[in-house]
């Protein structure tokens, strides 16, 4: 009778010049550069059927998870924030790229059935939410230099100015790519939906092919724009945003709020969040998840937004 292969567990530590890898099963540690054709040489290596959890780091892991993925290997990526409160659960006292790498391996052999497969998006895809989180870093900037020269009598229009270009030169390449995928008609969709503009559209629709979502819920939570629960007892903490997922399409989603309010039914359902004792921010909040969902059940069902005669 043959004996079964066992899964080999690997937790990889992602740096701009070196992968650290951690072996759980034995509790080796090795280290290679991170360079494509040393990855693949890596990759051919392996033994038998290999599961990886990678933190990512800014683009450097995407070589690597494309070449496991394309190997046919399971690939995980471990959100960096749920990794450090899991060290903390467990009482990792140490902090350090071999650590990390055997703690990421632990995270996976433990917990491996609640984790969702990586699967990589298109070039076009990579490429629009790369400059969506170029964009953000632009208005960010352009916001902290404003509020630097407040006050002082130095003028900052022909920088601001500048900001402003590569804003724009930066939407006009968006709207470009998302003509390539055949996403134009969800864009088009969210486009009909009263406060989203191009960019949030733009945002919208990049989100929701990122992945299978079973359905708004899901959407929502990939987001971070899902409530967090607090209670044990007489206790009844202060329910916030999670906050898990991208930061720009929640400040986009936001402002759409704000924008779309200048349609009357989202502005009742607004001033009834309100009237609930809600605070002005939190009725935002609540009207941004609302054009979210929206925005997911309509290009779901490939439709446009109505103003009248429909109901979501």
């Amino acid at each position: 009778m043959a004996k079964p292969v066992s899964q080999i567990t690997l937790g990889i530590d992602v740096a701009k010049d070196e992968l650290v890898i951690a072996d759980w099963d034995t509790g080796t540690v090795t280290t290679i550069t991170n360079e494509p054709l040393e990855i693949q040489r890596w990759i051919r290596s392996l033994p038998g059927p290999i599961r990886l959890a990678i933190e990512p780091t800014s683009h450097y892991h995407l070589a690597l998870a494309d070449k496991a993925q394309a190997a046919g290997h399971k690939v995980y990526l471990v959100n960096p924030r749920q990794l450090a409160h899991y060290r903390e659960a467990v009482g990792e006292r140490h902090k350090s790229d071999p650590q990390d790498a055997l703690l990421l391996a632990r995270y996976l052999a433990r917990e491996a059935s609640e984790l969702r497969l990586y699967e990589p998006q298109s070039d076009t895809g990579r490429e629009l939410w790369t400059l969506l989180t170029r964009r953000a870093t632009a208005v960010q900037s352009c916001k902290r230099v404003q509020q630097s020269f407040r006050g002082t009598q130095i003028s900052i229009k022909a920088l601001t100015s500048e900001y402003q270009k590569v804003l724009k030169r930066i939407d006009r390449r968006m709207e470009a790519l998302i003509e390539k995928p055949g996403w134009k008609q969800a864009y088009q969709h969210c486009l009909s939906i009263p406060g989203i503009g191009p960019a949030n559209a733009i945002a919208l629709v990049t989100a929701f092919h990122r992945g299978a979502f079973s359905g708004q819920d899901a959407f929502v939570a990939y987001l971070g724009m899902d409530v967090r629960i607090r209670e044990s007892g007489s206790y009844k903490g202060k329910r916030k945003l999670t906050k898990k997922g991208p930061a720009e399409i929640r400040r986009l989603l936001y402002c759409a709020a704000m924008a779309g309010r200048c349609y009357k039914p989202f502005d009742q359902y607004h001033q009834r969040q309100i009237e609930k004792g809600l605070p002005k921010i939190a009725a935002n909040c609540i009207l941004a998840r609302k054009l979210a969902r929206l925005a997911f059940t309509l290009m779901s069902r490939q439709e446009s937004f109505k103003k009248e005669g429909l109901a979501y």
